[in-house]
């Protein structure tokens, strides 16, 4: 059996205790001195670590341990559970710490190694303490976090957030995205969005945060929306819609009819007119040269409409150039699936055809359409020439 580094020393330091008898162990353990009693806890859990679970001296060290802990204060309880939560040997020690409640507890539920998951579904449904707890462990899978994400409170979201390894799906990560994004709005606290911008790798999910990220994250989210698209086949042809989407989008930037742009920018890709009010007006421009990049708008045209924000917000012409060029790396497709959890849709947004109808056609047709003869069409056609062939088939069998 091979043992770890840390077991390895355990055992070795078992060794020479048994030299030492084990008289002095218990007259440490009983000692007044606060330092004596925690040199027997650091003996003890090297021992715990270094005994087999059926080693006949485990339950007495257990349950001497218990005894100091009891009286202990948190930081010597939390230092005796993370010398014993790495450990796979140490399950009843663990148990013991986690009943003696505290700080200590919750770092059981958190780093212990082996842990029944009747006990983590028990813990995620406990208290938020609890619960935070849990959505720390690296070993959390893709049912434990979605229990965590639909607890209301903030600080559980957070802790999963946090939690690099946690299997944080698109839907949950969507809903949590909103939250963040309402907790901006209510309060302007930003630790749920900013852990959920930290996760790495990046991922397109990530877009759902596009206006509240900084730019290092907004470079990472567009990255990663372009590595989404690799290999894969998202047709943008839509009938020449999104070329008549951005003139009419130049036409109202170029007219100062910003009112007439957001409008038109929410019924193009769906969205609200709140977000699509938020997508023009950012100062940075990155969210206006995604939505241009994603209607595949003219090279021509997309400077002429950034220029014409840029005039509003005041800007010295500074970022156009850069905006253009991102704009012009960007694929549609990519852009499109950026934009796509921005706005919360399930697939890329694509833009809305606008029926084109004549405005000067009459209500009914100005003349009647020719009834269609069933006679004259190509199939009942092909019969008739095929009964012909035979018919003067036999006339020149029959002459013969």
């Amino acid at each position: 059996m091979k043992f770890s580094p840390p077991q390895k020393e355990a055992r070795r330091v078992v060794s020479d205790l048994r030299s030492i008898g084990l008289p002095f162990l218990d007259a440490l353990s009983a000692s007044p001195s606060l330092a004596d009693r925690r040199l027997w806890l650091r003996v003890a859990a090297d021992c715990l670590v270094a005994w087999r679970r059926d080693d006949p001296r485990r339950q007495a060290v257990v349950a001497a341990a218990s005894a100091i802990l009891t009286g202990a204060d948190e930081a010597t309880r939390s230092a005796f559970a993370r010398r014993l939560a790495a450990s796979t040997e140490t399950a009843d020690a663990l148990a013991m710490i986690e009943s003696l409640g505290g700080e200590s507890s919750l770092i059981v539920l958190g780093e212990a190694g082996l842990l029944p998951r009747e006990r983590l579904v028990a813990a995620v449904k406990g208290s938020a303490a609890q619960a935070r707890a849990v959505a720390g462990r690296a070993d959390l899978d893709g049912e434990l976090a979605a229990r965590l994400a639909e607890r209301d409170e903030i600080e559980v979201a957070i802790a999963l957030a946090q939690n690099r390894r946690a299997p944080i799906d698109a839907e949950r990560f969507a809903a949590l995205a909103r939250r963040a994004k309402a907790r901006i709005a209510e309060s302007g606290d930003r630790r749920l969005a900013d852990a959920l911008l930290e996760r790495a790798p990046a991922t397109v999910e990530q877009a759902a945060l596009f206006l509240e990220a900084s730019p290092i994250d907004r470079g990472r989210i567009i990255a990663a929306a372009q590595r989404a698209t690799l290999g894969r086949r998202l047709p943008i042809a839509d009938g020449g819609e999104s070329l008549r989407i951005a003139a009419r989008l130049e036409r109202a930037a170029m007219a100062g009819d910003w009112a007439q742009f957001e409008n038109e920018l929410a019924e193009a890709f769906g969205c609200g007119p709140e977000l699509a009010a938020r997508i023009a007006a950012d100062k940075s421009g990155e969210p206006l040269a995604v939505a241009l990049a994603a209607l595949h708008a003219p090279n021509d045209a997309t400077v002429r409409v950034l220029a014409a924000r840029d005039l509003v917000d005041g800007g010295q012409y500074r970022r156009i150039a850069a905006l253009a060029r991102l704009k012009e790396a960007l694929t549609p497709a990519a852009a499109r699936l950026a934009l796509a959890a921005l706005i919360g849709a399930s697939t890329p947004v694509a833009a809305r055809r606008r029926p084109q109808l004549d405005p000067t056609a009459a209500p009914t047709p100005s003349r009647p359409a020719p009834v269609r003869n069933a006679e004259s069409t190509p199939a009942a056609l092909r019969r008739r020439r095929a009964f012909a062939f035979v018919a003067a088939t036999r006339r020149d069998a029959e002459r013969a």
